[in-house]
């Protein structure tokens, strides 16, 4: 029985079987990541169709053809029915065998002048794009959840740290607003980032033009990008840096929400119990009935570590080779998906976090010892005319003599009232400028 060996795409007379080892070496996980990249393709081969049919290398019925082909790919991809497999080494070649076996020579007709380079390289830009709106949205919601979270407990007293050391008292909704803020800055950077992936590198071919005088503008504006890409090169030799920046907004959004995580596993510890979580967010122990662990927040914490890590294999991969495309460019695949999902995921449950945090009232003014009020009282003493370096050390001295009373403490915290002070943290136009984002 003679064997039937499916005919890759480079395969010009004679057919010849891959190694099947090389073969599954070859496409390594890059199958299932492109599993998810199917729709996008879709996308950007029927701007390109839409295209060749503008230059007059599709008549109207070809393009209708390849429209109503990629369509019915779209529809069954949706539907669970459309797979990339081994042999197909990628969704762009599947998406073109589909067209070829069910349309005939205009399936052959998609690629002209067209290289799976560009074409790669635009389904990313698309994916990444969509998935950047997502990861803003979820973004968005946390810094919201903060910022609500700070607003409830905007006057509720907390030890502030330097050094590990008890320093100067702060409040509960200063900690919480903190991490607003942050991500309100990380959301303005990832918005830049996203201006710069949203550029269209299609119509470069293998990244050195071609010889047809096709309008790329058009598929930019097809395609909703806001720039077209220029230099053919550069195009091809920004693909890993792009996803480097990419992942550096996600780092950003990943060191809020760690030092987040890192401040809740602390302060909801036994030695400090300044907050409790609530059953539906904690998880307890195999063998010791009384552990209650904040295992998603170690979790948030350990996963930043994996986003910066992922970024750092985007930037090796693309050191140290000349200009062009390379293969091992399908290794940034894994990194880019893995840094986004993590980071969306970490944004989804840090909300969570935010808005279950319950600050153990008790425990918390209990722990707004004297010491914490020293630098206010040197402060008290510079109201009344004294020089501070003489406050400074008058209240140094006698730091066994510092006393404070628990309605004092409140009273003391609201007379910070300059801008960003406990007294004056414009919580409500925080919330304000979130909910416009």
């Amino acid at each position: 029985m003679t064997k039937t060996v499916k005919r890759k795409l480079w395969h010009k007379e004679d057919v010849v079987e891959m190694d099947h080892t090389v073969e599954e070496y070859n496409a390594g996980k890059d199958i299932g990541y492109d599993q998810q990249l199917v729709p996008f393709d879709v996308d950007g081969s029927i701007a390109y169709a839409k295209m060749l049919h503008k230059d007059g290398i599709l008549d109207d019925a070809e393009l209708a053809d390849l429209e109503k082909g990629l369509a019915e790919i779209r529809e069954l991809w949706e539907k669970g029915d459309f797979e990339v497999k081994l042999e197909d080494e990628d969704c762009h070649t599947a998406i073109e065998s589909y067209l070829v076996g069910n349309y005939g020579d205009v399936g052959k007709k998609i690629h002209t002048a067209r290289s799976r380079n560009d074409q790669v390289i635009v389904t990313e830009r698309l994916y990444i794009r969509s998935r950047l709106v997502e990861i803003r949205e979820f973004a968005v919601k946390a810094a919201l959840g903060f910022a609500k979270s700070a607003k409830k407990y905007e006057f509720m007293p907390m030890p502030g740290y330097t050094h590990m050391q008890k320093a100067m008292p702060t409040t509960v909704g200063m900690w919480l607003g903190s991490f607003a803020e942050g991500l309100v800055d990380d959301i303005q950077f990832l918005d830049t980032v996203a201006k710069i992936n949203n550029q269209n590198p299609l119509g470069t071919g293998a990244g050195y033009g071609t010889p047809f005088g096709f309008d790329r503008d058009y598929l930019t504006e097809l395609l909703g990008f806001e720039k077209t890409q220029s230099n053919s090169i550069y195009c091809h030799n920004s693909r890993a840096k792009n996803h480097a920046m990419v992942l550096d907004a996600c780092v950003h959004l990943m060191m809020t929400l760690n030092k987040f995580a890192t401040d809740a596993i602390l302060f909801s510890s036994g030695q400090y119990r300044f907050f409790e979580f609530g059953d539906n967010i904690a998880t307890g122990s195999s063998i010791m009935p009384q552990k209650k662990n904040l295992d998603v927040a170690e979790l948030l914490r350990a996963r930043g570590a994996t986003v910066i890590a992922a970024r750092a294999e985007i930037l090796m991969n693309y050191m140290n080779k000349m200009s062009g495309y390379h293969r091992d460019g399908q290794e940034l695949k894994r990194p880019y998906f893995l840094g986004l999902q993590f980071t969306q995921d970490s944004l989804n449950v840090a909300s969570i976090i935010a808005q279950n945090i319950t600050p153990n009232e008790d425990r918390l003014y209990d722990a707004m010892t004297p010491e914490l009020f020293a630098t206010h009282k040197a402060f008290a003493l510079v109201k009344g005319g004294m020089p501070f370096r003489d406050a400074y050390f008058e209240v140094g001295n006698h730091l066994d003599d510092l006393t404070v009373n628990k309605d004092e403490i409140v009273e003391m915290l609201k007379e910070s009232q300059h801008k960003g002070g406990v007294g004056n943290l414009g919580l409500d136009a925080l919330i304000g400028e979130i909910e416009k984002l």
